[in-house]
């Protein structure tokens, strides 16, 4: 006679068995009509590795599928299996619960994020598959990611320390940009150019607040008007220094200038400086009005002092967005990764870090003295 298990064992059974994703079929209906972007960069942050893509799901079927399992898996060159990673719910609402939306609606689209952008591997990553479950069947996306084409950046681009308050990863506002999305399609972007973006901006050292004592009085953010430096040597091929700075409300709240509509497409970039170097275009953003000393056709070397850090443009406190792409149209280049040379990491700049990604929650020195300004 067998004896009744435990009911603890045997919930504790269901969930093991729920960790397996579901042996279905290939689903006819549902497909992936897109991967983003075009290139996968594989992208080296000390011993992990980031992938960031973005997968487009079509449902031409007329009932919506939802997502219940996603897997993912990385292999080598000989084709070994590197790591493999999941996200479903063990039969309970779980994980799976994370993404902002599971249905893949009928007739329609869902724009799904790669939950597994950080992997830490043993080993060069040549193929990865990811795989998506559904309650109709199963979807594969298969990615070959390429390797950082650059160029690197020769230093940060605050001459002291600066704090990197969003990054690219998973849950910077950078990356998780869904292109099927009405705001995207009505300003005509083709592509996440700002994917790879990096905002610099400083810290109260006591309370770790953007601002010291005051978030309505401008002159209490650190970073306002910080010393800016070239990051890299190239030519300046566009600028713009005639926005004037955004002011704050008494809560702390962003006030753009009256005339903020008449200043043009450009306007959300607020004062800005592009540089060139080879292929590439460093885009740096939100300067301080008046503060830029350069102009286009300047050749820049990396530490030349080029403006101060404002509060112009699209945002809501004093940073220097930086970004880099293939060309110089914001809305329709290919977002390149962005790896210095050499930075200092840490609050007091104590680590050297050499051919390093930085990201969101990095302190951030440059390796060299500061030039005198």
């Amino acid at each position: 006679m067998f004896k009744r298990r435990r009911p603890s064992v045997w919930f504790a059974s269901i969930i093991c068995i729920m960790l397996i994703a579901p042996a279905v079929a290939e689903d006819a209906g549902v497909h992936i009509s897109r991967t983003r972007p075009e290139t996968v960069y594989l992208e080296r942050r000390g011993d992990h590795v980031r992938l960031n893509f973005d997968i487009e799901l079509a449902n031409p079927s007329a009932r919506d599928a939802v997502v219940n399992y996603i897997e993912l898996k990385a292999f080598d060159a000989e084709g070994r299996i590197l790591t493999r990673r999941q996200m479903g719910g063990n039969g309970l609402p779980g994980p799976i619960e994370m993404l902002p939306s599971r249905i893949i609606p009928a007739g329609g689209e869902l724009y799904l994020f790669n939950p597994f952008p950080d992997l830490s591997v043993d080993g060069v990553i040549t193929r990865v598959t990811l795989d998506i479950f559904h309650d109709a069947g199963r979807v594969r996306a298969e990615v070959t990611p390429a390797p950082v084409p650059g160029p690197t950046l020769a230093r940060p681009p605050l001459d002291g320390a600066a704090f990197v308050y969003s990054g690219n990863d998973l849950l910077a506002h950078h990356r998780r940009v869904a292109l099927n999305s009405e705001p995207a399609k009505a300003l005509g972007m083709e592509r996440v150019t700002q994917r790879f973006a990096l905002d610099f901006t400083m810290l109260d050292p006591a309370t770790g607040d953007l601002y010291s004592a005051s978030p309505a009085d401008l002159a209490r953010y650190p970073a306002f008007g910080a010393a800016l430096s070239a990051p890299v040597d190239g030519e300046v091929v566009a600028v713009r220094a005639d926005m004037p700075d955004n002011t704050l409300n008494a809560n702390g709240a962003a006030v753009k200038p009256a005339r903020y509509a008449s200043f043009g497409d450009d306007a959300s970039l607020g004062n800005y400086i592009v540089i060139r170097a080879g292929e590439a275009f460093i885009v740096m953003s939100h300067f301080a009005e008046g503060s830029i000393r350069v102009a286009v056709g300047d050749r820049v070397r990396a530490g030349d002092p080029i403006g101060r850090l404002g509060f112009s443009g699209d945002t809501a406190y004093p940073h220097l967005h930086v970004q880099m792409q293939d060309g110089p149209d914001a809305l329709s280049a290919r977002p390149l990764p962005i790896v210095f040379d050499c930075v200092r990491l840490g609050q007091e700049g104590g680590v050297k870090a050499k051919g390093a990604a930085v990201d969101s929650g990095d302190f951030v020195r440059p390796c060299e003295t500061k030039k005198a300004q």
